[in-house]
This record gives structure tokens, C-alpha cells and sequence, in this order.
């Protein structure tokens, strides 16, 4: 047997040859490996790339349109649909987001793509998109794997073998030492017995040695059929690529073509293994012109040892006809030697139309829009027109509608002065006829000292009787004038807010009295404001009278509060009625001019708009309306009490 400085000195040169081939193996996966990463980033961004084009070419219309809504949709649309997105923004001109998809990062790399979005030469929009790298990195440490795999598995069947080779050599020895032991055997009968105890040793330590190369047989049939499947799964990849893809050896021989490169060429693998790239009519010039071997760009790549990317150019194919195409050659460097060449091309004939048909199609908007344009100056001009007539009819509409409130007012005022004045008037003619009475009993001599008695009686009951009716219809003249001053004319003066609400009101109860309706207010009663009771006025009547047209049905009765307070340094008013209410829609539109819900009663639609202006405007203040069906309608507005370069409002005296 070995001795133990022969036995590690095999070893040793074992682990030495292992080392040496893992370190070449390594080498050359890293190329591979490299290589593959190139490749695959360099198509997801041309694929991102040609992606942010279409899209582009797709937004030119819908930005002329100023559609962003279109925009919007497509843009997150195309975000949720690609999984690779994380970002997908619509730029403006100055910098700022327009459109944004974002999609949580997960810690992989990612790259951006940008594109411009032009219009005769003005830049409308860019473009980003930034893309993970999740899917490529997963495909790279696949390879990885596979490669480091095989490297290893190809090293230790090496190393392996090589042991038990040397181990081989190494048995020379013991079986000269066996030959010349039974020599001596022969020659000396006392030491049989221990020469074939010694022979029994040695078979079985050559048993050993044939199960030993019959468990490597089979160790070395089972890394044969690994390398059998990794190779069919490089086969798979390399025909799954939808680019054509093909090698060269340092000839310019053909080692390999993918079924995509056969697809697109027209060729029969056998057709083309083993021949020389321009024994075929592969790489040509634009009119068709077949390269001459020594310019040929896809030659490049073996002969001068340099990546080419050839960009755009025209390929062959069997049966003649000329293609457009992308192609990149990349030269395969073992150490510091090229072995080799693998080229990858892409069919581009589909993209070319289709930048053909943008061309056209951008020459058609182009004379669209021109067309467009002059069609919406002339609109715009006549919308013009019309809104100044608009406005015009607008401003006549709104004095119509406060002439009409206060014809209304006159109207309800005038019937209410008819009550005390007819009660007056009918007191005063009953006095005259009972004065003629006591007149004609003097002057016959028949009136006694009853008869004098009940005239005193009744003149003093008819005198109470004028003079309180009389007072009544002065106080509704008084107010009656006070407001119809506040309501045509635009001053402001001081008031104390409760008291005139209820002059205002006073002056709604002819319409009020026959509705059942109660009227609330809810204001303290030294709260005094200068400002603009015309305002006011005209607030309060609207609200009432809106309340009065559309919150209730004929035999309904309601209940309309107004309250006034001071909150902070603004004055808060709150109308609430408990009617009918109304929906989010009618709500949104409640201060729009012209829109009633109510229209047949005689609604203008000016009501609540008049309100607005008034409260925006004259009182530089916010209204709010909150309301829901069946729940009642309520105006909150808000306004400074100290007008900006006016007087104060005052405050609680």
C-alpha cells in the first residue's frame, strides 16, 4: 500500500487541478453570465423605450383635445397592467407631475425611460417611466445558478477522475512488489502461508478498487446526464427568445442559429450549421447590395474583437427579399481570446410602417388642427357675443326680480293698511251718525241726561278705537317705508339687527299669516351693525319666500328659523326650514342663475342667486347650503364684521 507523503502528495495535485479548472469554469460563467445581463437590460429598456413611443404617439390627440381625463385613465390603466411599472408620470413642460402611477418599490433596482411628446416642435409632455429590474434579476440568478451548478458538478467529475487515475498509477508498485513476492514464495515454502494470506489482502483491496470505478462509471453517466439537461434547457432559452439569434465561430462559420433567427431568415437549420456567414445572402445594404466580407458590420464583431451595435440595417432572406432590422454582434472572449461571435436581430418592418403611418398621420392632424383652430376662433367670437348679451339679459332679469319682491311687498302691505284704516274709517262714520242723533235730540229738546252719557261713551270708545287702528297702519307705513328705502337703494347705516329683522318680517306677514307657517328669530337685542339693511332685507325675503315656493306642499305647516350672532370677529346668519329638502345634485346647483326646481309655480331661479352675490359681494362673506331629502334645508353664511376699508359693523352695545 501508499505511504502516508505519497498518499497527501496526490491529493494535493488533485485539489491543485481542481482549483485551476473551477477558476477557468468561473471565468467563463462570468462572461456568459455578463453577457446575459447585458442583453436582457438592454432589451427591457428598449421595450420600455418603445412602449413610452406608442404611448406618446397615442397622447398627441387626446392633449389637443385637453382631454386629461382620457390621459388619466390610460395612464393608470397601463400602470395596474404591467407589473413592472413602478412609475409612470406625465411631466409638464415646467418640471411639475401632471399624471402620476406609482407602485410600491420592493427594494429591486429599477431604470428610467423618458420621452418627449412634441407638437410642431413645442414640447407638450414628457414622458417617465421607471421599470423593476425584479423579473431580469430573477432570470439572471436562474442562469447563475445553472452555470455555477454545472461548474461545479463538470470540476468534481475532473477531480474525481483524476484521483482515482493516479490511485491507478500508484498500484504499479504494489504489484511488482507482488510478482517478486511470489518469486520468493516459489522459492521459499516456509513463508507460503503468509503469502497468500498477503495475496487475500491485496484482492481485496483490488475489489475495492473495482467498486470504487464502477461507483464512478455510474457517477460520471449520472453528471453526463446533467450536463445533457442543462444543455436542452440553454437550447429552450435560446429559442424562446422572440430576436433572432445566431453564432459564429473565429471563421465566421455558423455554430448555432435559435428557431426565431430561422422564422425570420427562411432558412433550414442544416441550410446554414457549419457554412460561412456570406456563402448566404445574409447582410445587406438598403437597395439591396450584399456587403463585401471585409465591410461587412456583422464581421466586425470576430475580426477586430469588438462589440458592434449595428443600429438599423437590412437583412436577407432566403427567398430575396430585403427587411429592416436591429441588430447588436457580440464577440465571445475566452481570457484574453475571441472564440467566437453571437449576433442578435430583431425584425423591425412592423415598427417602420407604423413610424410611417405616425408621419402621416401626424400631417393629417397637423391640417386638422389648423382647421379646428379657425373653427373655434369663429365660435369663440360669437360665444363671446352671446355672453355679453347673456350677462346684459342677466343684470335686467336680476332688477326685474328685486322690482317684482318689492311690487310683492307694496302689495302685502297695502292689504295689511286696509284693516286698521277700514276699521278706522268705519268707527269715525258710526260716530258721525250717532253725533247727528244727539244733535237732532238737542235741538228738539227731547235729549236727557242718558242720552248724553252714552254719546260720551261711544265717542270715547270710537276715539280709542281710530286712534290705535291709525297708530297700527302709521308703525306699517314706517316700516313699510324703511325697508322699501333699504331694499331699492345701495347705503349702509347703523340698525339694531332684531328690530329691523322684524320690520322685515312685518312686511312678510300678509303672505305668512295664511300659511300657518312660525317664523322664529333668534338674535340678541343689542346687537347692532352698520352695514347694509337693504342687504339684509333682501336676504331674509328670499329665504322666506324659497322656503314658502318649494320646501312645502300646499296643507303642509313648517317651521323657519333665522338666527344672527357674532362669532369671533365675523357675524354668523342661519336660515333653517324643516320642508322638503333636497339631493346632492340640486344642492350643487342651488346658487346657479335660472335653476328652480319649482318652475311652474312661478320660480325664476334668481332667488338663492341674488343671495349669493349679496352675501359674496356687498357683505365680502361665505354661504353654505346643507340639505337632504326629507330633512329640511339650512344657509349658513359667514361674513367679516368689519368690512375691509369700511366702518365696522359695531358690536354688542
Amino acid at each position: 500500500m501508499q505511504s502516508g507523503p505519497q498518499q497527501g502528495r496526490y491529493n494535493k495535485a488533485v485539489m491543485a487541478f481542481m482549483a485551476v479548472l473551477f477558476f477557468f469554469m468561473a471565468v467563463g460563467d462570468t462572461i456568459i453570465a455578463r453577457h446575459q445581463r447585458n442583453f436582457l437590460f438592454s432589451r427591457a429598456e428598449d421595450q420600455a423605450r418603445r412602449d413610452l413611443q406608442l404611448m406618446a404617439a397615442n397622447f398627441l390627440e387626446p392633449l389637443l383635445k385637453y382631454d386629461y381625463d382620457w390621459i388619466n385613465r390610460f395612464v393608470l390603466r397601463w400602470g395596474e397592467e404591467h407589473p413592472e411599472v413602478v412609475r409612470l408620470a406625465a411631466v409638464g413642460p415646467e418640471g411639475r407631475d401632471l399624471i402620476v402611477f406609482r407602485r410600491p418599490r420592493e427594494g429591486e433596482r429599477v431604470f428610467l425611460v423618458e420621452e418627449k411628446v412634441l407638437f410642431q416642435g413645442k414640447q407638450l409632455l414628457t414622458l417617465q417611466m421607471e421599470s423593476s429590474s425584479g423579473e431580469v434579476d430573477g432570470l439572471l440568478r436562474k442562469l447563475h445558478w445553472q452555470l455555477g451548478l454545472a461548474s461545479f458538478l463538470l470540476t468534481a467529475i475532473a477531480g474525481i477522475a483524476l484521483w482515482f487515475t493516479l490511485r491507478r498509477i500508484a498500484f504499479a508498485p504494489l504489484e511488482r512488489e507482488i510478482g517478486l513476492r511470489l518469486q520468493t514464495e516459489r522459492k521459499l515454502a516456509t513463508a507460503h502461508h503468509q503469502l497468500e494470506e498477503r495475496v487475500r489482502e491485496r484482492t481485496v483491496d483490488l475489489e475495492d478498487a473495482n467498486f470504487l470505478l464502477q461507483k464512478e462509471v455510474s457517477e460520471r453517466h449520472a453528471a453526463e446526464e446533467q450536463f445533457a439537461r442543462l444543455h436542452r434547457e440553454y437550447e429552450l432559452i435560446l429559442n424562446s427568445a422572440g430576436e433572432g439569434i445566431y453564432g459564429l465561430d473565429t471563421q465566421g462559420c455558423i455554430t448555432f442559429v435559435n428557431s426565431a433567427g430561422l422564422q425570420i431568415l427562411g432558412y433550414d437549420e442544416t441550410e446554414l450549421l457549419g457554412k460561412h456567414l456570406h456563402d448566404f445572402h445574409h447582410h445587406v445594404r438598403w437597395d439591396g447590395e450584399p456587403y463585401v466580407r471585409k465591410d461587412c458590420p456583422v464581421c466586425a464583431a470576430y475580426a477586430e474583437g469588438r462589440k458592434n451595435q449595428g443600429g438599423e440595417s437590412y437583412f436577407g432572406r432566403k427567398d430575396g427579399a430585403v427587411f429592416p432590422v436591429e441588430f447588436v454582434g457580440t464577440p465571445l472572449v475566452e481570457g484574453e481570446r475571441v472564440v467566437g461571435t453571437v449576433v442578435v436581430f430583431e425584425d423591425i418592418t412592423v415598427r417602420k410602417q407604423a413610424e410611417h403611418d405616425l408621419l402621416a398621420l401626424t400631417e393629417t392632424l397637423e391640417r386638422r388642427v389648423m382647421e379646428r383652430t379657425s373653427r373655434l376662433d369663429a365660435a369663440n367670437l360669437e360665444l363671446r357675443e352671446t355672453l355679453g348679451q347673456l350677462e346684459q339679459t342677466q343684470a335686467q332679469l336680476v332688477q326685474s326680480g328685486k322690482m317684482a319682491a318689492l311690487g310683492d311687498l307694496v302689495a302685502g302691505v297695502a292689504h295689511e293698511i286696509n284693516t286698521p284704516v277700514g276699521v278706522g274709517v268705519t268707527a269715525a262714520s258710526h260716530l258721525e251718525n250717532k253725533t247727528r242723533e244727539i244733535v237732532a235730540l238737542y235741538r228738539e229738546g227731547h235729549m236727557n241726561r242718558g242720552d248724553l252719557d252714552r254719546y260720551f261713551a261711544l265717542c270715547q270708545e270710537a276715539a280709542n278705537l281710530i286712534f290705535s287702528n291709525l297708530n297700527r297702519a302709521a308703525e306699517l307705513i314706517r316700516s313699510f317705508k324703511q325697508v322699501a328705502v333699504d331694499q331699492s337703494g345701495e347705503g349702509r347705516r347703523t340698525f339694531r339687527v332684531k328690530e329691523y329683522l322684524g320690520e322685515v318680517c312685518l312686511s312678510l306677514r300678509p303672505v305668512l299669516k295664511n300659511t300657518g307657517h312660525r317664523l322664529e328669530i333668534s338674535c340678541p337685542e343689542d346687537l347692532e351693525l352698520n352695514s347694509y339693511p337693504g342687504a339684509f332685507s333682501q336676504i331674509v325675503t328670499n329665504f322666506i319666500t324659497n322656503s314658502l315656493t318649494h320646501a312645502y306642499d300646499e296643507d303642509e305647516v313648517g317651521s323657519l328659523l333665522v338666527y344672527v350672532g357674532l362669532e369671533g370677529g365675523n357675524v354668523l346668519f342661519r336660515y333653517t326650514d324643516d320642508g322638503k329638502g333636497m339631493g346632492e345634485d340640486q344642492v350643487s346647483h342651488a346658487f346657479d342663475p335660472f335653476f328652480t326646481t319649482n318652475r311652474d309655480k312661478g320660480g325664476s331661479g334668481l332667488g338663492l342667486h341674488i343671495v349669493y352675490n349679496l352675501v359674496t359681494q356687498k357683505l365680502m362673506g361665505t354661504i353654505t347650503c346643507k340639505s337632504e331629502p326629507g330633512k329640511g334645508t339650512s344657509f349658513v353664511l359667514l361674513f367679516p364684521a368689519i368690512i375691509p376699508g369700511g366702518v365696522s359693523h359695531g358690536g354688542i352695545t
